[in-house]
């Protein structure tokens, strides 16, 4: 397929969500389905040839995500993404005397790892490619036999393969790497903020037992981690609509907090549960409370990540419901670069995960013109001490760390809505890209923002100058700060917000 070449009817998130979440209950990986292994690829030199970066004349990047049918929203995501990054590289003349480009190939959902095996072999037969981006969660895991045989360069854009510990060293596919943030360290930031933000001393689960069926393992590490007591764990399958018994049981029990780890519509469906049985989360206080049960609410990426779950649980939603995402995530962030490529290639702003093909694109391209070669394993020896910065904030690899995420990179994200902050005292604000930012979405968000001050020390490990930037021109929720109206990067941000 023609780069850029996805014009069909769109197919909204949470309905391949679903989908695949069905899927995978019904057990249709076909493992094994990759075939005997392309001939390896000679040697490029390319010292001297082409341009001023030395490259050849020209550098392809392969594809692999799904452009019609149930996946179609991915391939929209990518598709854009890469329109606008390329149309950036060539504009900048990043890339001197080298024609770059990509090649997307349709790998559709319906066909799981038989699509992405068709798809990978056509990619690994052309001499063009350089490297491989993975922008599906099917067919990666089946692929990695002939991946490490190929020795070709491969980066997981939307595919978790550290949280089950089989990214490289864990797993022996060193030209393997991964930009999607793990569940595992959702969940560990998001028990550390429950005990030793909050101060909740106990936790419960209501988990998608068949779609996410690692959740309670990693549940139970990270409240074991941070000391917190588990409550009760309730369990459900994909397309129920009644979460009246599990919620009852948890009800006895009575968690301080509660995690929902579940896609948008269950989500939703488990908060308006709660609002049935009159357990509406509040605050602080409230969740700590010995009378009633009115619980904080911590969950999915997939779930309360996705604005849609709040659409879908109208009024039941609530303000100060959290879950986990990045640094480098962030639409409403002051450095989130791809926003304005985004609007410059189609007027269009950007509508969440563009960051991440984009990066993935040009951490190929950096390797290539690092390396002076198109050698697979002097690319994937590039990778791994890649430190840059392209569509958002900077990234990289290390020999033992194939992840580009670290743990002090991931942020806690909230449920706001475009009328304001909730009425509490003492008061917040919302940060400026309410006036700046979301508009551009749509006039009337109501969505994840970025909370700041939880992950605030973290965060400043891993990016400083951003996260000054922040606090001085006010971006995110910053919650209570003295003063008030203070900004900068030294102002007090106290734990005292009972929302949040």
């Amino acid at each position: 397929m023609p780069a850029g070449d996805v014009v069909r009817r769109p197919v909204e998130r949470r309905v391949f969500l679903e989908w695949a979440a069905k899927s995978s209950l019904a057990g249709l990986a076909l493992v094994g389905a990759f075939g005997a292994p392309a001939p390896a690829r000679a040697r490029r030199d390319l010292a001297g040839r082409g341009g001023g970066d030395g490259l050849p004349s020209k550098l392809k990047v392969g594809v692999i995500v799904p452009t019609s049918g149930i996946g179609q929203f991915l391939g929209d995501i990518v598709s854009r993404s890469l329109g606008a990054a390329k149309q950036h590289i060539q504009s900048e003349r990043l890339v001197r005397g080298t024609q770059v480009d990509y090649e997307i190939v349709n790998a559709p959902a319906e066909q799981f790892a038989e699509g992405t095996n068709r798809a990978y072999n056509q990619l690994v037969s052309d001499p063009d490619v350089i490297g491989i981006l993975w922008c599906t969660p099917f067919g990666i895991k089946e692929a990695r036999p002939q991946i490490q045989r190929d020795q070709m360069p491969v980066i997981a854009v939307f595919a978790d393969l550290w949280s089950e510990g089989i990214l490289y060293p864990d797993g022996p596919e060193r030209s393997v790497f991964q930009f999607l943030l793990p569940d595992r360290m959702s969940f560990d930031v998001l028990c550390r903020y429950a005990a030793k933000d909050r101060g909740y001393e106990t936790a419960g689960l209501i988990s998608d037992s068949g779609t996410l069926g690692l959740a309670r393992e990693q549940f139970e590490d990270a409240a074991r981690k941070h000391d917190l007591k588990i409550a009760g764990i309730e369990e459900f399958q994909l397309f129920t609509g009644d979460y009246g018994a599990q919620l009852q049981r948890l009800k006895e029990k009575r968690p301080q907090c509660l995690f929902m780890w579940g896609l948008a519509d269950n989500t939703a469906g488990i908060v308006r549960g709660l609002a049935d049985l009159d357990a509406q989360y509040v605050d602080t206080p409230t969740a700590k409370a010995r009378s009633g049960w009115h619980p904080q609410l911590l969950g999915y990426p997939g779930g309360t990540g996705e604005k849609k779950w709040a659409e879908l649980a109208g009024d039941a939603a609530k303000a100060g419901t959290l879950t986990a995402w990045y640094l480098g995530g962030l639409i409403g962030g002051p450095q989130f670069a791809i926003r304005d490529w985004l609007v410059e290639y189609d007027g269009t702003g950007a509508s969440g995960g563009e960051e991440s093909p984009a990066n993935a694109f040009w951490a190929l391209l950096e390797a290539a013109k690092e390396a002076g070669s198109t050698d697979r394993a002097d690319m994937v020896t590039e990778l791994e001490r890649l430190r840059t910065r392209f569509a958002g904030l900077e990234f990289g690899f290390e020999p033992k760390r194939h992840l580009s995420l670290t743990k002090d990179e991931v942020v806690l994200i909230t449920l706001e809505r475009y009328t304001g902050p909730v009425e509490t005292d003492p008061p917040y604000v919302l940060g400026r890209e309410w006036e700046e930012t979301f508009p551009l979405i749509r006039p009337d968000y109501v969505g994840p923002a970025h909370l700041v001050r939880p992950t605030l020390a973290a965060n400043r490990r891993a990016a400083p100058e951003y996260v000054d930037q922040v606090l001085e021109e006010g971006w995110g929720t910053q919650c209570t700060k003295s003063p008030p109206e203070a900004l900068g990067a030294d102002v007090d941000m106290s734990k005292t917000c009972k929302v949040h």
